[in-house]
């Protein structure tokens, strides 16, 4: 499954980002010739795009710089990433075109292009050259450079959906699944530009998290997703996206042993790969190898497995597919000699496989530790910065404080001077002249203290504000979270519900059919078989002359006749012929005058107007009278029992009531068993309400149920018609 994963992102980031661009620059000049992803096998088609798109780029490069010239160099740059991103075996050219165009883009300050350059390296380091501490970094600058209006959601998305991938392949899926659904929430805000891409970017997103929970062992969850991106199938163009999801699912399959839906979907996927993959290509014939393999069909597994085998450059997950499938089948058919010879070849290129990943991972541990190294340093060279910063600041404002102070003491300095000159020229106005000093002075400490107390006042203001703030933010966010919290639970409940239910309806469902089959084969095959029998027992009959004979066999023809009675019976009630036509009320007094008269007797009694319900629904509660009137047969021991349909305005009630042992029953040991169960499912998948009340005088069972609103007066049904 992991071998598809990076050509598909491929495929929808070039299909996404493409038609984006197209869609986005709509008035820049002369179109650059769009790249056909399903075209990717042929060679001279790739060589022939890049020539023409470089011959573009050169013609532009001669020309004056502007804002439409550069638009298109860009172009022409993002046009040959995503050429050489889907070209085998010339990937390596990505790194240089796609930093060029980081590196331009970020020169003339075009945000646009320099993300979605650094989006294409991102792919380069993610499903090339395998580097994920790059590839993770890569998408946080991008995500860090983007502003949050919606132009840019595009990349928001993508950004996201690859952090996703990445943490998938680390193991870490709390955090796979959280970037998964930010990429899901740019999608429900409605802001991707065409219904074609957003659903093909619906359909990888549930691509992506159905390959998630198979990496966790959740098969149902990962089957639910795979079902659902496979029903979005149908609003899409792209062919590619049928055979990655028909993929998924047969993998997903063959890995927990479904090997007919296996090959359903193996099958398909190797439809579509036989139109768009070139020659040298597999078309999906290692998965259909092991199908094969697990469905016993030796033949067709060895013959996909050879084909796998005769291709020039085999992927290694494929190769290893195919050598476990010739391994199994030759140990299977005891030739044990090309048994080991397979054996080892497996060995050895699943040996391989789990070299590269780990070597991969000790890759990725390696330059995740010089990232974190790095992101270190900076973070102490930002801390060291900031505390000088601080220290500078801090010197600053005691120079300022000095110089205020040396100003202060030189004004009063000079004052004083102009005193003593003021005392020495007038000696006769020094008392007048010392008391208004004084009190100069008194009224500048005054209005310093008042001041001072203004400023503190203010402060505390302002930190009573900002304290009251803060606690009311985190009171609103708090609030928030247990909101969505609240929220989310109620939306699980609802879906567990919804699930539970459409069970329960395919479980009734299921034994409906079944009940069906039994009478029709019941009432076709051993009815007549039955009444073969005993017309050729009359004709014995006839054929026997002595009286032993006579006697035996007329003991044998009522006892022929009572099979046959009895087989009827039960085919009725397993399913009463014509229900549909003769209504409940109808089919339950069949179902009560077929009982025997000993050793209970039942009744049949209807009060009020007949009104029709569905047929599911009127089915239903047929069964469950049915089985009440069988438990009355089998554990009541009661002389006599009623059955009463009750037809009110708003309502049908049904009432089986019976004088046998009641709640001695149950202190007997006797519990209600299955039969009840499956009553109390049934009048739930209706919506109606059934109880039992069980006493020593007997039992009482109370089905009632509401008319539907839709339902209207139907003509009276005729009684059926007598057998």
């Amino acid at each position: 499954m992991y071998r598809g994963q990076s050509s598909r992102y491929v495929v929808i980031t070039l299909l996404l980002a493409g038609l984006l661009i197209g869609y986005c620059q709509p008035s820049v000049g002369q179109p650059i010739p769009a790249l056909l992803s399903n075209r990717r096998g042929n060679v001279a088609y790739m060589d022939s795009m890049a020539r023409v798109i470089k011959q573009h780029y050169a013609r532009l490069a001669t020309t004056a710089a502007t804002p439409r010239t550069d638009t298109l160099l860009f172009q022409c740059l993002y046009r040959l990433s995503q050429l050489y991103q889907v070209w085998s075996g010339r990937r390596d050219s990505l790194l240089y075109f796609g930093n060029e165009l980081v590196r331009q883009a970020h020169d003339r300050k075009n945000l646009f292009y320099e993300v979605n350059g650094k989006l294409l390296l991102e792919a380069y380091y993610r499903t090339g050259e395998i580097n994920t501490p790059k590839a993770l970094r890569l998408n946080l600058d991008v995500l860090s450079l983007i502003p949050p209006d919606k132009y840019y959601d595009n990349v928001r998305f993508q950004a996201n959906l690859h952090l996703g991938s990445l943490y998938k392949l680390s193991t870490e899926y709390a955090k796979a699944l959280h970037y998964t659904e930010l990429a899901r929430q740019v999608i429900i805000r409605d802001t991707v530009y065409r219904s074609a891409i957003t659903n093909s970017l619906l359909i990888d997103l549930e691509q992506h998290v159905g390959s998630i929970y198979n990496r966790q062992g959740r098969f149902q969850a990962s089957e639910q997703h795979y079902l659902k991106a496979e029903s979005m199938l149908n609003r899409t163009s792209s062919e590619a996206e049928y055979g990655y999801v028909f993929d998924d699912l047969a993998e997903l399959y063959l890995k927990y042993g479904h090997y007919g839906q296996a090959l359903h979907y193996g099958k398909k996927a190797e439809a579509v790969w036989e139109r768009i993959k070139s020659t040298g290509e597999s078309k999906g014939w290692g998965t259909l190898a092991s199908i094969y393999a697990g469905l016993g069909n030796d033949e067709l597994a060895i013959w996909y497995a050879q084909k796998v085998l005769h291709l020039a450059r085999p992927n290694k997950f494929v190769l290893e597919q195919a050598y476990r499938t010739l391994y199994l089948v030759a140990e299977r058919q005891h030739d044990w000699q090309r048994a080991m010879g397979y054996y080892k070849r497996y060995v050895t290129v699943r040996d391989s496989i789990e070299s590269d990943r780990r070597g991969l991972e000790l890759m990725s541990i390696e330059k995740q530790a010089e990232y974190d190294q790095l992101a270190l340093q900076s973070k102490q060279a930002q801390q060291l910065q900031a505390e000088r910063v601080r220290t500078v600041e801090q010197e600053k404002q005691l120079v300022q404080l000095r110089a205020d102070a040396e100003a202060d003491r030189l004004y009063r300095r000079n004052l004083l001077t102009e005193k003593l000159r003021m005392l020495d020229k007038e000696r006769a106005d020094a008392q007048i002249a010392q008391q208004q000093a004084r009190h100069r002075l008194q009224q500048q400490d005054f209005d310093r203290t008042v001041e001072q107390q203004a400023d503190q006042t203010q402060r505390n203001w302002l930190f009573f504000g900002f304290v009251s703030t803060l606690l009311l933010l985190v009171a609103l966010g708090l609030l928030l979270y247990s909101t969505r919290l609240r929220k989310r639970q109620a939306d699980a409940n609802l879906r567990l519900a919804y699930e539970r239910k459409a069970t329960d309806a395919r479980i009734i469902q299921t034994q409906e059919s079944e009940r069906a089959r039994l009478a029709a084969d019941l009432h076709d095959d051993l009815g007549g078989t039955l009444a073969t029998l005993n017309r050729r027992l009359t004709d014995m009959q006839d054929l026997v002359q002595d009286d032993a004979g006579q006697q035996a066999f007329a003991d044998l023809v009522p006892l022929v006749q009572k099979s046959s009675d009895d087989l009827r019976r039960i085919a009725h009630n397993l399913m009463p012929p014509e229900f549909a036509r003769i209504g409940l009320r109808y089919a339950l007094e069949q179902l009560v005058q077929s009982q025997p008269l000993v050793p209970t007797r039942f009744t049949f009694l209807v009060s009020g107007n007949e009104r029709r319900l569905p047929l599911d629904t009127e089915l239903n509660l047929y069964r469950i009278v049915s089985e009440q009137v069988q438990n009355v047969n089998k554990h009541a021991k009661a002389g006599r029992a009623a059955v009463q349909l009750l037809y009110y305005d708003d309502k049908l009630t049904i009432t089986v009531e019976d004088d046998g042992l009641g709640n001695r029953t149950t202190l007997a040991g006797n519990s209600p068993g299955i039969g009840l169960k499956t009553s109390k499912l049934r009048a739930e998948y209706i919506g109606a309400t059934l109880w039992r009340d069980a006493s020593e005088a007997g039992t009482l069972v109370v089905l009632e149920i509401t008319y539907p609103l839709h339902i209207h007066e139907p003509p009276q049904p005729r009684p059926p018609a007598t057998d």
